[in-house]
């Protein structure tokens, strides 16, 4: 999976969890600061990540992960690593 397709899936799970439109979720987002999730939103992200992934993200792992680019290229990495 590239890292436009785990983009464009990231965007569908904030969509989904947050209502946050598509076009807001660009890379260089922060997941508190730009899109203003909470982190009962951030922790409800990263478990629709953890499905539509197929991918374990420790908590330790999600807590770092602070802006969209850090999670697509953590995503990339992990789903690389599988296939």
């Amino acid at each position: 999976m590239n890292s436009d397709d785990i983009l464009r899936t990231l965007a569908e799970i904030l969509d989904e969890v947050a209502e946050i439109p598509a076009e807001q979720v660009t890379i260089d987002a922060s997941f508190t600061d730009d899109l203003e999730l909470d982190s009962l939103a951030v922790v409800s992200v990263f478990v629709l990540v953890q499905r539509r992934f197929g991918v374990d993200v420790p908590n330790e792992d999600a807590d770092a992960l602070t802006t969209v680019r850090e999670a697509v290229e953590y995503l990339e990495s992990r789903t690389a690593a599988t296939v």
